[in-house]
C-alpha cells in the first residue's frame, strides 16, 4: 500500500521564501499589511507637509538674504494654507514690512489682534506699527 503524504504541498514560490518568513503568524502579516496601507493613505499628507517645510525654510532663507519680496510671497502662500498659524502670520507681516508693503503689513498684523504673545513680540510688533504709521503719515493713538 502506498503511503499518503499528509504534509501540505508547498508551491515553488513559497519555497523561495526564507524559513523565518514562511512561519510568521498570519496576524503579524495582517498587521504589516495594515501598516503599509495606512502609510499609503498618509503619503499625500506627508508629501504636502514636507513641501510646506521646504517652502518655510526657503522663505526664511530669502528673508535672511534680504530678499523680502520673495520671502513675503512664500509666506503669503503658506499663510493662505495655514491662516491660523500665528508664526507664519508674524513672519509674513515682518517680510511685508521689510519689503515696503506697509498697508499689507498693517492688515497682516491686524489678524493677530487678541492673540497671546510675549512682551518682546508685542514690543517688536508695536515698533514696526509705529514705524509704518510714521512712514504712511498716520496718526496713532
Amino acid at each position: 500500500m502506498e503511503s499518503q503524504n499528509l504534509e501540505p504541498q508547498m508551491t515553488s514560490e513559497a519555497n523561495a521564501l526564507p524559513e523565518e518568513i514562511r512561519h510568521v503568524p498570519l496576524w503579524v502579516k495582517g498587521m504589516v499589511a495594515g501598516g503599509a496601507i495606512l502609510f499609503l493613505i498618509q503619503l499625500p499628507s506627508f508629501t504636502s507637509s514636507l513641501s510646506d517645510a521646504i517652502q518655510k525654510n526657503s522663505a526664511s532663507a530669502d528673508f535672511d538674504r534680504g530678499e523680502y519680496v520673495q520671502a513675503a510671497d512664500k509666506y503669503k502662500a503658506l499663510h493662505a494654507r495655514y491662516p491660523a498659524d500665528q508664526k507664519i502670520t508674524k513672519e509674513l507681516a515682518f517680510a511685508q514690512y521689510r519689503a515696503g508693503l506697509y498697508v499689507d503689513t498693517l492688515k497682516t498684523f491686524d489678524q493677530l489682534a487678541g492673540v497671546k504673545m510675549t512682551k518682546k513680540e508685542v514690543d517688536e510688533i508695536n515698533a514696526v506699527i509705529s514705524d509704518v504709521a510714521a512712514k504712511l503719515d498716520l496718526k496713532t493713538e
